[in-house]
């Protein structure tokens, strides 16, 4: 089964369950969440695919943003 989540379509200080709040993109001013992995560079998720594995589950970003360079 595969999903596909906008997180642009929720409004601003919404808390999303497993995934965290919706705040607004530093670069693009679309809504999203803001994500630091730990193995990674921190990005701004907008939309991703989740799909249930017989393994797991495999989560993958559509539309994100590279945070903005200070």
């Amino acid at each position: 089964m595969i999903t596909f989540e906008d997180f642009t379509s929720f409004p601003a200080g919404f808390e999303i369950p497993f995934e965290g709040q919706v705040t607004t993109c530093p670069r693009c001013g679309r809504n999203g969440i803001a994500e630091d992995p730990s193995c990674g560079e921190p990005y701004f998720l907008h939309s991703q695919s989740s799909e249930v594995r017989s393994d797991g589950m495999l989560t993958e970003p559509i539309d994100c943003c590279a945070p903005p360079e200070n």
